[in-house]
């Protein structure tokens, strides 16, 4: 009787065990949970293709690097999104390249995107977007090219930004 409960045990084990490398799939669940909360807080049919039934590497929009399987490009343009950002979005420390260009995103620019410390390439114009633009986006070291006009921002361009080395473009228009 005893083998046969040790048996069940170890049949149980192995079991759970390849379920977890199933569900996990290579992916990150900090990536994976990011995107849900961004999803979360946009409208949209488009993302229907954001399920359990896809990896998130093959979610429309989203770009993966080949081998950690981490989240370096989130290209969302002109998609009729609705919503807000959600602060999430700086738990994918991997993202390169972030843009909801021409959408109907509204609310303001998370501090939080300030922590993509990875960040080449930010785009949020042709949107809803107001407040002020994060002073802490100054953080985002790697930024090249940032495209925030034709918005409802309001304020000055926080003085950090001068500081970003890499920054080649920049349009803001208030």
């Amino acid at each position: 009787m005893n083998s046969h409960i040790a048996l069940l045990f170890s049949h149980l084990v192995i079991f759970l065990i390849f379920a977890a490398i199933s569900a996990y799939d290579g992916g990150n669940e900090t990536d994976y949970q990011a995107l849900l909360k961004f999803k979360s807080m946009i409208t949209n049919k488009g993302l229907s293709s954001w399920n359990a039934s896809f990896h998130f590497c093959d979610w429309s929009g989203v770009s993966c690097g080949k081998q950690n399987k981490r989240v370096t490009a989130l290209v969302l343009e002109s998609q009729g999104l609705e919503g807000s950002l959600s602060p999430y979005v700086g738990n994918l420390s991997f993202l390169h390249v972030f843009s909801l260009r021409n959408n109907n995103i509204q609310g303001m620019i998370p501090h939080e995107i300030g922590r993509l410390s990875r960040l080449r390439f930010l785009y949020l114009g042709y949107n809803k977007i107001s407040g002020v633009i994060p002073a802490n986006l100054s953080h985002c070291s790697n930024l090249k090219d940032l495209r925030l006009n034709n918005n409802n921002l309001v304020g000055s361009i926080p003085k950090g930004i001068g500081l970003l080395l890499k920054l080649t473009f920049m349009v803001v228009q208030y």
